[in-house]
């Protein structure tokens, strides 16, 4: 089981925190992420085996096994509260990116809050705050628009689209293209022109407004 990209998300390689680490782990494995993996209603779930060791494998010091127990975990939403344990307790910004990629696939809308305040937290890695957004992404069509939880996650999104962090702009705007809503719209298309590289990607911030415009408005003329 593997990330997967898809030509409106060009795959993002999952990384951990360091500059080292990222290379060997693109090095040992052509992972993705930001990418549909799998159907949230089509999940299989694991062994006690299997969640067990994958469990144990995400807060380990092996890059590439974090990676390989995030997809296994993602697939399987009985793990959510254990999930969310381990994030209570594990401070290296790997996991916590592993976790949260986990969780973003087990589509429970009830982790939309914990989701926002992560990508708001200006303590946590970029890596992990860019994982965040992509959690709200895959949630936004559980919210509606003009609630509460649409604002909140409005007033987020548009904050940390000024962040310095390349890494958390980028999670943003794929964020923004996936919420379905028209007023970002304008905030997108003023980024087009934008040729700054987002580094490890090989992509743009530009090419990926482009990208999240091209999700916002699909199916809509």
């Amino acid at each position: 089981m593997t990330f997967t990209s898809t030509p409106s998300f060009p795959g993002r390689p999952f990384t951990s925190s360091s500059h080292s680490t990222c290379e060997a782990v693109r090095a040992s494995t052509t992972m993705t992420w930001m990418g549909p993996r799998m159907s949230t209603d089509k999940q299989a779930l694991l062994s006690d085996e299997q969640r067990e060791a994958a469990l144990q494998a995400l807060v380990g010091s092996n890059p590439t096994a974090i990676i390989q127990a995030a997809n296994l975990l993602s697939g399987d939403s009985t793990t959510t509260p254990r999930l969310l344990e381990l994030l209570e307790v594990e401070s290296r910004p790997a996991s916590r990116q592993g976790i949260l990629f986990a969780l973003s696939w087990h589509g429970d809308v009830s982790l939309w809050g914990l989701m926002l305040r992560i990508l708001a937290d200006v303590q946590e890695a970029p890596v992990v705050r860019g994982q965040a957004a992509e959690g709200v992404a895959y949630l936004f069509y559980k919210v509606q628009p003009e609630t509460e939880e649409f604002e909140l996650a409005a007033r987020t999104l548009l904050k940390a689209l000024e962040d310095p962090s390349l890494e958390v702009r980028y999670g943003v705007i794929f964020a923004l293209g996936a919420s379905r809503h028209l007023s970002f719209l304008p905030v997108l298309e003023a980024l087009i022109e934008d040729p700054t590289p987002v580094p490890g990607w090989n992509d743009t911030i530009g090419r990926k407004a482009a990208d999240a415009i091209e999700s916002l408005t699909w199916g809509r003329e």
